[in-house]
């Protein structure tokens, strides 16, 4: 009996362990980005995490930014 081939691999091809690493790395992405408060940065790293995983055949990525309205002493603004 011949393997069947696969084209290409989907998340419902993966292990768990798979899907679970790959989330990790999707959320810590997302969380170094939003460190930075630079919001060209969190919106480049939520649409290039949006792209991974619909290319593996997820729904996609889709950030909310809630803004602490209160200020830090310096005058600054953190992004949550």
């Amino acid at each position: 009996m011949k393997p069947e081939k696969i084209k290409a691999v989907g998340l419902k091809d993966m292990h768990p362990m798979q899907i679970q690493a790959l989330m990790d790395l999707i959320g810590m992405t997302i969380n170094l980005a939003t460190s930075t408060e630079d919001m060209e940065i969190i919106e480049d790293v939520e649409a290039y995490c949006d792209e991974l995983v619909k290319l593996f055949g997820g729904n996609g990525v889709k950030l909310t930014i809630e803004v602490d309205t209160g200020t830090i002493p310096d005058g600054s603004q953190s992004v949550h």
